[in-house]
């Protein structure tokens, strides 16, 4: 079984492709999770390979 951090990371690389495609930088969304209501919001920074993490 995948691990929650793959399956995220997989989820959020589709929606950032989609997001591009249609020229988006930003979302958001409303979603229920244990009887609460949550607004999502997801906004696309371009960042430079000199400022990723070392671990990726």
């Amino acid at each position: 079984m995948a691990t929650l951090h793959h399956d995220l990371d997989l989820a959020l690389t589709q929606l950032t492709e989609r997001l591009l495609t249609q020229d988006q930088t930003q979302a958001t969304t409303y979603v229920m999770a244990k009887g609460q209501f949550y607004r999502a919001e997801l906004r696309l920074v371009p960042v430079s390979p000199d400022q990723l993490p070392s671990d990726i």
